[in-house]
C-alpha cells in the first residue's frame, strides 16, 4: 500500500508530471530533460530522484550521462485512467 502512495505522491508535482509525460515518448538523457521542463538542472535532478525513488522511473549511465525510462506499468495506466495518455 505504501509503494501506491508514493506513487501518486510522486505523480500529483506539475514539474514531475511533465518529466514523465516528456520520459513517455521513449528513454532520454537527463541534459534533453532538463530544457524540455524549462526548469533548472538541480529542479530537475530533484524530481528526477523522487520519480526514480517511487519506482516510476529507472536510470542507467553512459559516460556522463544518465539516460531515464518510465518503468512503471501502475504510472501508464494511472495516466491513461485519469485521461493523461492514451
Amino acid at each position: 500500500m505504501e509503494e501506491k502512495i508514493k506513487l501518486l505522491k510522486a505523480l500529483a508535482d506539475e514539474t514531475r508530471l511533465k518529466i514523465v509525460l516528456h520520459l513517455l515518448k521513449g528513454e532520454k538523457c537527463a541534459c534533453t530533460i532538463v530544457p524540455s521542463i524549462g526548469k533548472a538542472q538541480s529542479t530537475v535532478s530533484g524530481h528526477l530522484k523522487i520519480l526514480e525513488d517511487a519506482g516510476i522511473l529507472s536510470s542507467r549511465r553512459v559516460g556522463t550521462n544518465i539516460w531515464y525510462r518510465v518503468k512503471s506499468e501502475d504510472t501508464k495506466e494511472i495516466l491513461r485512467i485519469i485521461g493523461i495518455q492514451k
